[in-house]
């Protein structure tokens, strides 16, 4: 159904409004407002609105979707619309009457913009629900005839605040001005509308909550979380320790600030053995044997320039399976009365005038046993060597292959039963040692193994008999050296003090003790000594006590500042617990100091 679409500037007046209302060709005339039209605001211009479409005989459509525009256009019964494309319903709004109400206690609209012939007063008697009833016929038959049959029928009546529990006073006759006064402000205090606190009850219990848990939230942060961790780093020189130090298996004569230490030593035998299989065999039979011949075919084309065709010394030809092997070569040669040529300008073409045979060449078996005796075989024969098409390989009959065989201990039966052994007993004996050392101790090198000492039953090349099961024993001893870690420790420590003696500005950070090794141990009778290395470091005096007395109960750049400025420390870093945390506590027990070497 066609439509005329109004839209309504900001600056427009309710009588541009109206008359662009009476100018509409077409009898739906939808009104499309701003986002913020001041004009539409107020109940009275929608009755005005209204007014004008019933005497115009149109049907206006709001075209909104804002709440408080919605509901004046429910107090007048004016369709309603999300979009232009949308369909016109009747809004039905709870508190659409009181619209209605309030503009019903204005009998008369006084403005100044509205014209003397369209608007008129509106008097009491024309109530929202007549203009409802007015408008409603023309909703219905514009766009929402189920929407606007509902709105048509229902009846809009200001509601009235009641209260439940006593019953109303009667009225009476007042009879002073004060009086009609008071009754005037009573009348009114009765039809103001009284809050509903229970609707707010649980935006006051919430907001209880939020203040106890902030208050809460306050006194935690700002007496319990604080909290700091101090970082000072020091810059000390880092130097490396060698001195030789010697060993002794007394312990009455070993004096650490010396260098003498107590040598201490574990040693342990570990065997192994296992029983494994002789899989080597000494086989004492013969080698089958025979003959091989190869004939060159008559009519074969050749090569005078390489006629003769040779079967070299080692050549392997596979009969029935099996490899034998030429013991002496052989060449088949052609001489001149062997072949012949003919031929034409452009060329001679040579071939052989019959067969000829390289003759019985002597072979013998790859492998000794039986299995290379076979019979004469006339074809079927390969070789190791490209044999030309048209040859014939002829295999007299192999024989006197046998076999012999005896087991024994072999090389590899020994070996292969010792791998099988593994490590299992280095395993175990590394374990032993070292765990009868613990972390207080340095040990000298890793673990020393004597050479294996492996033995067979039977020996080596022995004959296995029948029901006999080879044995293999290996015997191996480990040792480990250590010294006490404390009295390496006190070693190095003397050594640095007395390099720092006289200067009390100095101290030692680190004896690298943790990290300090031997090497070249010697363990011979007369000498046993090695170099014991370790990095030690050596820096300006800082203490805990000398960063605490500094830092509690400061701002965090005061503090860094003070401890900046110390004599050799290189880089101070305060982590607080949480962001807000600007000073260092003043309890040393919430305050944690690290003291790094550069």
């Amino acid at each position: 159904m066609n439509k005329d679409v109004i839209y309504i500037e900001p600056e427009q007046d309710i009588t541009d409004i109206i008359a662009n209302i009476k100018a509409a060709k077409c009898k739906i005339v939808a009104l499309v407002p701003p986002k913020k039209a001041g004009v539409l605001r107020s109940a009275v211009n929608f009755k005005l609105i209204a007014k004008a479409a019933r005497q115009s005989e149109k049907t206006v459509v709001l075209i909104t979707n804002d709440e408080a525009l919605l509901r004046l256009a429910s107090g007048v019964a004016m369709p309603v619309a999300r979009s232009l494309s949308s369909k016109p319903q009747l809004p039905k709004m709870d508190d659409a009457e009181e619209f209605g109400d309030e503009a019903a206690e204005s009998d008369t609209i006084e403005s100044d913009e509205q014209p003397e012939d369209e608007l008129a007063e509106v008097g009491p008697e024309e109530k929202p629900a007549e203009a409802a009833k007015k408008a409603a016929p023309a909703a219905v038959t514009a766009a929402a005839p189920a929407a606007a049959k509902a709105a048509a029928v229902k009846k809009v009546a200001p509601k009235e605040e009641v209260i439940e529990g006593e019953p109303e006073p009667e009225a009476k006759e007042p009879k002073t001005k004060a009086e009609a006064k008071t009754a005037k402000n009573v009348d009114k205090m009765k039809k103001a509308k009284i809050p509903n606190f229970a609707k707010y009850r649980k935006f006051i219990i919430i907001g209880a909550f939020v203040l106890i848990a902030l208050i809460g939230f306050t006194v935690w942060a700002t007496a319990i979380a604080p909290a700091a961790k101090i970082t000072v780093t020091v810059r000390a020189a880092a130097a490396n320790f060698t001195e030789k130090v010697t060993f002794v298996e007394n312990e009455d004569k070993a004096d650490p600030k010396k260098g003498i230490f107590y040598l201490e030593q574990k040693s342990v035998t570990k065997k192994a053995e296992a029983e494994f299989e002789a899989k080597t065999e000494v086989d004492k039979g013969e080698k089958a044997h025979g003959t091989i011949t190869v004939i060159r075919p008559a009519q074969e084309v050749i090569n005078v320039n390489n006629k003769d065709f040779a079967i070299p010394k080692g050549t392997i030809f596979t009969v029935n399976g099996k490899e034998y092997e030429i013991t002496e070569g052989a060449t088949i040669v052609l001489g001149t009365e062997d072949y012949s040529c003919s031929g034409n300008i452009f060329g001679s073409v040579c071939k052989t005038n019959g067969a000829k045979s390289s003759g019985a060449m002597k072979v013998v078996a790859k492998e000794i046993g039986e299995d290379y005796n076979t019979e004469a075989r006339e074809s079927g024969v390969t070789s190791s060597i490209n044999i030309p098409a048209g040859y014939t390989v002829k295999s007299s009959a192999m024989t006197g292959g046998s076999s012999k065989k005896v087991k024994v201990v072999g090389k590899d039966d020994i070996e292969a039963a010792v791998s099988e052994l593994g490590t299992s007993g280095e395993d175990e004996a590394r374990d032993e040692l070292t765990s009868q050392f613990s972390s207080d101790y340095i040990l000298l090198g890793s673990m020393s193994a004597s050479e294996p000492k492996v033995t067979s039953s039977p020996e080596l090349n022995q004959e296995v008999g029948e029901n006999i099961t080879p044995k293999i024993v290996r015997e191996v001893k480990y040792t480990i050296f250590a010294v006490d870690r404390e009295a390496v420790n006190t070693f190095i420590r003397t050594k640095l003090e007395e390099s720092i003696t006289g200067d009390q500005t100095q101290q030692v950070y680190d004896t690298g003790i943790d990290k300090a090794f031997f090497e070249s141990f010697q363990n011979a009778q007369n000498d046993r000594s090695a170099k014991l290395k370790a990095t030690t470091k050596t820096g300006p005096r800082v203490t805990d006590e000398i960063v605490a007395e500094m830092a509690l109960g400061r701002k965090i750049g005061e503090v860094q500042s003070r401890l900046k400025s110390t004599k050799g420390v290189a880089e101070v870093k305060i982590d607080t617990s949480y962001f807000w945390v600007t000073s260092i506590p003043d309890d040393i027990n919430k305050v944690q100091i690290e003291i790094t070497v550069e």
